[in-house]
């Protein structure tokens, strides 16, 4: 049952404008459906009772059958039904995930990583290559500019070994700069890096990094993705990919950011999602350590050794090297210019999900996903704990 309910959950992940959201209501209907006397019917809910429920049935299901079972939208409704009739999404990402020997792994999974399990929303399906998951392994993340300079490379190289030899298993984006130096430092000392990929696994970015990528799966490290395995990369879809840095992460080390930066929204994804977040700070006068000394201001722990790290996860006998301390952020309030002509702030009355979204404005998804990123790096909008999208008055 559990195979055929995975095959299941991946054709609904590879439905364009089916997101996690609107998979996770389909799950919570058929749990409500065969017991109706719940009050609250979660995620988890499904998952320890997943031999009872046989997915497959989703085939046999009509639009209005789908719009009855989880109160969705005639249209989404329409494009599941569409969607799962096509049986060549499926078939053709089987046949190259099975040729290039990429790991699926579904939220049903026994191995799916328990700490992203407990985001709202998590993604429905991993794709990945490398070691196995450990879901249980102390994981933290380490994010920062692009343009990342030799202060950062020293900061990376300071915390690094230290965390690796005390146990921890370093994640990042696999971005050039600061991401990149985060996993070269883990693999120099001999530790666990994991790669986040805005990408399919076989569209990597960057493309300078595929060396990178194949010595990271060669030497204990995972790389993935929960992108089909040929979406090219796009802007709209790191929003996704930070939440997945932040939501495999215990805590989240900010080491060189400007005021609008990616690694910032990492950061914030951090606090929502009730993790640590720290930040190493610069001089006053850099352009690079604005970002840093804003997380500061808002009451992230200052990171000047990997000790200040390991002291706020109470481990205190450590094997040592310097570094920097953890406090979780207060909330951050960006104050942001209202656009009420904007296609997606007008719709953005109450929160919304980005299916909604795309149904609401008639966006396509990578278009509505690259102006949300665009709206995010503006401090417009937010994604709330459960992944929905929020304004920020």
């Amino acid at each position: 049952m559990l195979e055929k309910n995975r095959r299941v959950l991946w054709h609904l992940s590879l439905i364009p404008g089916v997101g996690p959201a609107t998979t996770i209501k389909l799950l919570k209907g058929l749990v409500y459906k065969k017991t109706p006397h719940l009050l609250h019917v979660e995620l988890l809910d499904f998952i320890s009772k997943q031999d009872n429920f046989d997915l497959s049935e989703l085939y046999k299901y009509s639009t209005s059958d789908l719009i009855r079972l989880a109160e969705l939208p005639e249209l989404t409704a329409s494009v599941i039904q569409k969607g799962l009739s096509n049986k060549s999404l499926i078939e053709k990402e089987e046949k190259l995930a099975t040729q290039y020997n990429i790991q699926v792994t579904s939220l049903i999974d026994s191995n799916y990583p328990e700490i992203l399990m407990q985001i709202q929303n998590p993604p429905v399906i991993l794709y990945s290559y490398g070691r196995e998951f450990c879901t249980m392994a102390k994981r933290i993340a380490i994010v920062g500019s692009r343009k990342a300079d030799l202060y950062a490379k020293e900061v990376i190289k300071n915390l690094v070994p230290t965390l690796v030899a005390n146990g921890w298993h370093i994640v990042s984006g696999g971005a050039e700069g600061a991401d990149t130096m985060a996993h070269e430092c883990t693999l120099d000392a001999k530790g666990c890096t994991i790669a986040v990929l805005g990408s399919g696994l076989l569209c990597p970015y960057p493309a300078s990094n595929k060396d990178l990528f194949k010595a990271i799966a060669n030497n204990n490290g995972l790389v993935i993705s929960s992108f089909p395995l040929t979406t090219m990369p796009d802007r709209g879809n790191f929003p996704a990919r930070n939440r997945i840095i932040s939501g495999l992460s215990l805590g989240c080390i900010v080491v060189r950011a400007a005021e609008k930066s990616g690694a910032l929204i990492t950061a914030h994804m951090s606090l929502e999602q009730g993790r640590s977040v720290f930040a190493v700070p610069g001089k006053v006068s850099d352009e690079l350590s604005k970002g840093c000394h804003d997380l500061l201001k808002q009451g992230a722990k200052l990171v000047e050794s990997a000790s200040d790290i390991l002291e706020e996860f109470g481990e205190t006998n450590m094997n040592i090297i310097p570094t920097v301390s953890p406090t979780i952020i207060k909330t951050a309030s960006v104050k942001a210019e209202q656009e009420p002509t904007d296609p997606v702030l007008e719709k953005l009355v109450k929160s919304a999900t980005t299916d909604e979204l795309s149904i609401q404005t008639g966006m396509n998804l990578t278009d509505l996903q690259n102006h949300l990123f665009e709206l995010q790096l503006d401090g417009k909008v937010k994604q709330n704990f459960a992944g929905s999208w929020e304004r920020i008055i």
